[in-house]
């Protein structure tokens, strides 16, 4: 029964992360590390599958005695993980900056996704509350599916959106978050003439990314 039971939970689990992960890219569009979700998924109901056939043979239990331990401080990362990132997701900061930086989340053609769309929603709402001061970078580079770069296609909402067109600076070059951020301090050291810890820096972006960010 107990054996039964765990089968149960790694299917389910399974199941739940691999549906979680289409369901997230439906709705959102590429988000890295979510492939780590369907392939954790799909481990998970193989293991279940192998653990349901192998249960009683006496070389599968040697293994598995030394990969629960394995298994036990792995799933306390990830939970220590998650934790961390959605305490994160409860930062806000809405005072005055130098230079808010909105991180890309992909595109479909020219339209944004739910996710880079609500992040920019998000910059609008900032830039209104602080009227004329300070200046938005929008980053992202143009991938696969993406008729325009993500910059352009967000400068073209906030623009849209009556934030001026001079307030906005498009880093077109970036392919993941490490590049936006880089990329995004370059053009901000050259557009200010001051180096990046002299000025007062914002970033915008979903509050799942937020710790990675």
């Amino acid at each position: 029964m107990k054996k039964n039971i765990i089968n149960i939970l790694f299917y389910a689990f399974g199941v739940f992360f691999i549906i979680y992960y289409f369901t997230l890219t439906a709705a959102m569009g590429s988000i890295t590390f979510s492939k780590y979700l369907l392939l954790g998924g799909v481990f998970l109901c193989i293991f279940g599958f192998i653990n349901q056939t192998l249960y009683k043979n006496e070389v599968y239990k040697k293994i598995i005695k030394v990969i629960k331990p394995l298994f036990i401080v792995g799933l306390t990362i990830f939970v220590l993980t998650e934790l961390a990132i959605i305490g994160f997701s409860f930062q806000k900061n809405i005072d005055k900056a130098d230079y808010t930086i909105v991180l890309g989340a992909g595109i479909r053609g020219e339209t944004m996704t739910v996710t880079l769309k609500q992040r920019v929603d998000a910059a609008i709402e900032y830039a209104n509350l602080n009227e004329d001061y300070g200046y938005i970078v929008v980053t992202g580079g143009q991938g696969p599916g993406e008729s325009i770069t993500e910059a352009e296609a967000m400068k073209r909402h906030l623009v849209k959106n009556e934030i001026e067109d001079e307030r906005v600076i498009k880093e077109e070059h970036a392919t993941d978050t490490y590049e936006n951020l880089e990329f995004s301090k370059e053009i901000i050291e050259k557009h200010s003439g001051k180096k990046i810890d002299e000025l007062n820096i914002k970033v915008i972006t979903s509050g799942f990314h937020l710790l990675r960010s």
